[in-house]
């Protein structure tokens, strides 16, 4: 029904009064006439056409929005449900229907002998758990780092010289029982695990004691009569020699050339399959990240990591393989991006005014190897240099390149070297 004119006016005045300024007259008309003073979309767009058109280009962009959005990722979580936990039974015969007595929280107690009980933190304990829980996990963690306890500390520092001597002082770092094999070194385990309880089980502290040790400042260049009296380093005559891990091999290559991409957390970085099979890390503006940052995907792993023995993601890895394969060297040789790192880092070097081959060839040895080259490697290198320019000279010149093939010979010749220095041994390998 239409509206007398006199309401009419007041209605216009209600809509162009903000709402905290409206009176109580005019509050009164909005709550009478909300139905009439509504106005839907679907009045608007058959009222005005251009409205209609308008709303339908927006719906549009919408639509194919809302179809590119990533979707937000699901975090799966363990949490307390609160009360009384299920009670654990004795099952007679192993069968789950014939329940017998009632076990209480504890460990075997084969493995309690000498310590102190297991005892789960009541509400009178000056440090209980946290509002809800049962207790359970923090009388299980309490247990297991109790002082005297004979594995926990053994085990931990155990892994930490395996990291820094590719060997631990207990060859079978996830076996210390009967069916492991016998420390090499046991008073030096013991040691080592009453330190890191002594110093309040700061990792830090246990890494700087090994670091700062004459065992493992030694070079792996061991006399001949250490060699022969011992042949398989058991003794720690000598610094083990080891090649890089993967990751530390990969994020190496991309510290050296410059390229590496310092961002922390974040996305993964995205993977490509090549035509050849080889899968790689796409880079960025910024360089390639890091490789605990990269996308890991069973079924294609990224080839640089997988040939040099990276864990698979599926089973836990109690201890990384260490082979030696001809597919590794292979890798190294023929990978595209291995090589435009290397020219990558030849272009910052000539870019940085380093015009004399020599001082060309001192700034790669000192950015890939951190050392300054030999007298001999010296000669041999700009020897090398001036013979790979002249066959990239004259490679681009009988192929009628529009380059500068001055510059270009010079570039290619210097990436060629670098990529030579980063296939050697001293650069893959801890000596």
């Amino acid at each position: 029904a239409s509206l007398p004119g006199e309401v009419r006016q007041d209605l216009k005045t209600l809509g162009e009064t903000a709402e905290d300024k409206r009176s109580s007259v005019q509050k009164y008309l909005a709550e009478k006439f909300d139905a009439v003073l509504k106005i839907t979309t679907e009045e608007l767009a058959r009222r005005f056409p251009e409205y209609r058109a308008e709303a339908d280009r927006i719906r549009q962009q919408l639509a194919e929005l809302r179809e590119n959005m990533k979707p937000a990722p699901a975090v799966r979580a363990l949490y307390e449900m609160g009360g009384e936990p299920s009670a654990t039974y004795l099952l007679r015969r192993g069968d789950a229907l014939a329940p017998g007595e009632r076990v209480q929280p504890g460990v075997p107690l084969v493995l309690s002998s000498g310590f102190e009980p297991y005892r789960i933190a009541g509400p009178g304990d000056p440090s209980p758990a946290a509002g809800g829980s049962t207790g359970r996990r923090l009388a299980l963690a309490r247990w297991l780092v109790q002082p005297n306890h004979p594995l926990t500390a053994r085990v931990i520092v155990n892994r930490v010289w395996m990291h820094h001597f590719g060997r631990g002082i207990v060859p079978s770092v996830s076996n210390f029982g009967r069916t492991g094999v016998a420390p090499t070194h046991p008073e030096l385990l013991d040691w080592l695990a009453t330190e890191l309880v002594r110093q309040r089980w700061s990792l830090k502290a246990i890494h700087r004691l090994i670091l700062t040790s004459a065992a493992w400042r030694q070079s792996s260049r061991g006399s001949p009569e250490a060699v022969q009296a011992d042949p398989e380093n058991l003794l720690l005559s000598r610094m083990p020699l080891r090649r890089l891990d993967a990751d530390a091999l990969y994020d190496s290559i991309l510290k050296v050339t410059g390229r590496l991409d310092r961002k922390q957390f974040g996305p993964p970085a995205p993977i490509e399959v090549k035509p050849d099979g080889e899968v790689v890390a796409k880079g960025s503006q910024a360089g390639w990240r890091r490789a605990i940052y990269i996308l890991q995907r069973r079924r294609s792993p990224l080839t640089m990591l997988e040939v040099f023995d990276t864990p698979p993601m599926s089973p836990n890895c109690v201890e990384r393989p260490r082979s030696i394969v001809p597919t590794q060297a292979l890798q190294l040789m023929n990978g595209r991006d291995l090589l435009e790192h290397a020219r990558y880092l030849a272009g910052r070097v000539l870019d940085g005014g380093a015009a004399d081959p020599r001082a060309q060839v001192e700034r790669v040895y000192t950015h890939v190897l951190s050392r300054p080259p030999s007298e001999a490697e010296l000669a041999l290198a700009v020897n090398t240099l001036s013979e790979l320019a002249q066959h990239w000279r004259a490679q681009g010149l009988s192929q009628r390149e529009p380059e500068p093939q001055t510059w270009v010979s010079q570039w290619k010749a210097l990436g060629d070297l670098i990529h030579t220095l980063l296939n050697s041994a001293e650069f893959a390998y801890v000596d």
